[in-house]
């Protein structure tokens, strides 16, 4: 699936089961998973009937239990005589039998209350929003800032310090400020011996403001050849700053709940979650999901072995994008072994996206 060693395209979506099911057989690979998903304990056939009340004998399910089995929906851990899901068992629930629902409406009011509670700012947005997916699904919520694929111009300031040096404040279109001293050598050369205050440097940012508007790195640099002197200069600045900006990938990863994930059965090792961390931490990897996301749309969920990475083959993963799809684009979402209560991480993780981008709109005027 997503993965650096994937021998698979990166765009490739999560495969389909393709599976025709009976509906006795549906009715309990539904129960098999969310027996499995509450216990962690392998499922038996007489705690099937005995729970969920599936008025046939033991030995019913026990036969449709050894079909599932068969079509690899299933396993059969040696230490037990229970079953346990498969990972292709996990996606034709997700894909089929699973019974989602939308978020609560108390949640979403408390969600949104939340957020009114912090400072505008996206930092703020970002930690709120893994804390809040962290409790409410109780997994490990992962989120990035909102990054354009490519950086490109938005707006330029030329500030005269109180040391006589000049400052370049850029903002990029996403949002991001970068900013660097002019040199000063340079910037007597571009003005050949004529007066440099703040009078000069607003008129050399409003000319390249007006010139530069949405461009990126290199076509900046194609610009500065129609400019002179001072704004010539800047211009040159600009351009590096945007260049730089564009070999960043994730800077930062907000993470929440990983104490939740901790305390599940499968991560009782901590060694086995050191590798999850480590592949999170690495930027190549979320750098590599937000596009394909993007292209996706909505939710995605990839399950255990759908990953190729193979420290992420005991883990699903269900995140969607936010942002703008020809702007800014961060990812979010819910990180937990595969038995995951995916009735709930789902509709958590596509209102929490669905909001952040409502955020992003009202406060960017819908530019992300």
């Amino acid at each position: 699936m997503v993965g650096e060693q994937s021998p698979h395209s990166d765009t490739s979506p999560p495969p389909r089961s393709g599976l025709e099911l009976s509906e006795r057989q549906r009715t309990v690979l539904r129960a098999v998973v969310e027996d499995y998903v509450l216990s962690a304990v392998p499922v038996g056939s007489r705690a099937l009937v005995d729970r969920y009340r599936l008025l046939v004998s033991s030995a019913t399910v026990r036969s449709a239990m050894a079909e599932l089995e068969a079509l690899g929906l299933l396993s059969h851990p040696h230490t037990s005589a229970g079953r346990v899901p498969s990972d292709l068992g996990y996606r034709v629930y997700v894909e089929s039998l699973m019974r989602e629902a939308s978020l609560d409406r108390s949640d979403q009011l408390m969600i949104r209350h939340q957020f009114s509670q912090v400072q505008l700012t996206s930092n703020e947005w970002l930690r709120l929003a893994a804390s809040i997916l962290a409790g409410s699904t109780r997994s490990a919520a992962v989120v990035t800032p909102a990054k354009a694929r490519r950086a490109r111009f938005g707006h330029l300031q030329l500030v005269e310090l109180g040391d006589q040096t000049r400052l370049a404040v850029l903002v990029l279109a996403d949002g991001n400020v970068v900013q660097r001293r002019l040199d000063h050598a340079v910037l007597e050369r571009a003005m050949a011996g004529e007066s440099l205050g703040q009078a000069q440097l607003d008129e050399a940012a409003a000319t390249i403001n007006a010139d530069l508007a949405g461009l990126t790195g290199p076509q900046i640099r194609r610009r500065t050849g129609k400019l002179s002197g001072l704004a010539a200069h800047a211009a040159e600045v600009v351009a590096s700053l945007v260049e730089d900006a564009d070999t960043v990938a994730v800077e930062e990863v907000f993470t929440d709940g990983i104490g939740n994930v901790l305390e599940q059965p499968e991560f009782a090792e901590g060694a086995k979650l050191r590798g999850v961390l480590e592949v999170l931490q690495r930027s190549d990897f979320l750098e590599q999901l937000v596009p394909v996301l993007a292209r996706r749309g909505g939710v995605t969920v990839i399950i255990g072995h759908e990953n190729a990475n193979d420290a992420m083959h005991e883990v699903s993963l269900v995140f969607a994008p936010y942002g703008a799809p020809d702007g800014a684009l961060g990812l979010l979402g819910v990180l937990g072994p595969t038995r995951m209560p995916y009735p709930r991480a789902i509709p958590t993780v596509r209102y929490l996206a669905t909001l952040m981008n409502e955020l992003i709109t009202s406060h960017h005027g819908g530019d992300a």
